[in-house]
């Protein structure tokens, strides 16, 4: 390195003007024989991989800065979008389809977690697309402590085929329905009132302490035979 002051002067007519040298930078130094691979500046620019911490409860589109070296690097997160789950925060949600039986008499189903299979109690008479919120079973929170929750969204799956016996015991539910609007395929009489009767039906019409048995009394039987 050839040592000068790191000054220069300017002359502009009457005027003389000092400043930092442009050649060394006002380093006072300026190498004779540089580098060919950084030019003198002490540093090159090269790739390297480094293994990068993912904070708990990260956010898509979130950056993070950490230390490379004596640099630092800002890097954005993408998080990959779930097929089971939804996040809306520290919170997911997702779906359990349920069968109609489950949904009428309730029970136990079993659900994926963020962490591991969660056991569902079911009540009786779930309606769809209520929730059932499980405290605790979310994403930890980045900013603060504890974890989200995890909210379940109940389905109801509607088979769409029968057999003979679950179709007579459908007909027989549609029967004693009393807050059905409307009408039901195959079914000439309900509670409601709803549906056709011809005269000959009409005559023939039995007592109500003689009716057949309701659905519910048949699912009872067909649970216990």
């Amino acid at each position: 390195a050839l040592p000068i002051s790191g000054m220069e002067t300017i002359n502009t007519g009457p005027f003389v003007m000092r400043s930092t040298c442009r050649r060394c930078g006002g380093r006072g130094s300026v190498m004779t024989t540089p580098c060919i691979a950084c030019r003198g500046t002490g540093q090159t620019k090269q790739k390297k991989t480094v293994m990068v911490p993912v904070p708990a409860g990260i956010e898509d589109g979130q950056t993070v800065r950490m230390p490379v070296g004596k640099k630092e690097i800002f890097i954005t997160f993408r998080v990959q979008k779930s097929p089971i789950f939804r996040r809306d925060g520290a919170d997911i949600h997702s779906d359990l389809f349920l069968s109609i039986a489950q949904a009428v008499l309730g029970g136990a189903a079993r659900a994926q977690g963020l962490y591991e299979t969660i056991n569902v109690t079911i009540p009786p008479g779930i309606q769809a697309d209520q929730r059932i919120r499980m405290a605790g079973k979310g994403i930890a929170r980045v900013n603060s402590y504890g974890y989200g929750d995890h909210y379940i969204h109940i389905k109801i799956r509607v088979p769409k085929r029968l057999t003979d016996r679950q179709r007579a015991l459908m007909m027989s539910f549609a029967e004693d329905e009393t807050d059905m609007e409307g009408t039901v395929n195959g079914v000439v009489n309900t509670a409601t009132g709803g549906g056709t009767q011809d005269s000959t039906q009409a005559a023939n019409e039995v007592p109500e302490e003689h009716k057949e048995e309701g659905f519910l009394t048949k699912l009872k039987k067909m649970f216990s035979s």
